[in-house]
């Protein structure tokens, strides 16, 4: 029962300030779309993989590199972001990026006792993403055969491209979604807020009124 009566004024003081409450979840949605759509600019990932066959030796599963190999990689890694391979990637994706801002978008990491290098680009777009870290993949692997006279680099992984918005415009649906949740309970708690100051001044007034009577009674 006294869960029901609890209920019952929590409903009629939303009702009272309906519009506040409405107006504070309307706010914050917009509020959030507008950040969304026009200040925030997300970064997505895209991973590209690329094998690299030991020079040296023939590497068994469970077996650590050899010192050799595992100089090579470091190599390599430190090639792929060089100004050599980098400019390639440029060419090749007509990105807007500069060589500088292009270098800082990149890591390169190698799981331990793997001959796996790991590309990851972050960019503003997807897509470009996607393109920048297969670029680097490719040009790499054109480097080594170019400089180094050897082809042993493969790629094993592209990244994947997109053209689809749904997945962008379910993420934003799901963001606007939490936004009203949130608009909706700032609201009422603003609402109880202005409720209980109401009846806080309620009550202090009767207090004043009150003690004026019994002042008034006892002179």
């Amino acid at each position: 029962m006294g869960k029901q009566l609890i209920g019952r004024r929590l409903l009629a003081c939303i009702s009272r300030n309906f519009m506040l409450v409405a107006g504070t979840t309307v706010s914050t949605v917009f509020a959030v779309w507008l950040v969304s759509v026009f200040v925030y600019e997300p970064e997505y990932m895209a991973t590209s993989q690329v094998f690299v066959e030991p020079l040296t030796s023939e590497t068994v599963h469970g077996e650590t590199l050899a010192a050799s190999d595992y100089q090579t990689l470091e190599a390599y890694q430190v090639l792929a972001k060089s100004p050599a391979v980098l400019s390639q990637v440029l060419e090749r994706t007509g990105s807007e990026y500069s060589m500088a801002d292009l270098h800082e978008r990149i890591m390169i990491s190698r799981p331990e006792n793997s001959q796996v290098l790991n590309i990851v680009v972050s960019a503003s777009d997807r897509n470009e993403a996607a393109s920048i870290a297969n670029a680097i993949a490719f040009s790499l692997q054109e480097e080594v055969k170019h400089v180094l006279k050897v082809d042993n680099v493969s790629v094993i992984l592209k990244a994947g491209t997109s053209t689809n918005a749904m997945e962008e415009n379910s993420s934003l649906s799901l963001l606007l979604s939490f936004a009203a949740i949130a608009g909706l309970a700032a609201g009422v708690l603003l609402s109880l807020t202005i409720e209980l100051l109401g009846f806080a001044r309620r009550y202090a007034q009767f207090g004043r009124r009150k003690n004026a009577h019994l002042q008034t009674v006892f002179k």
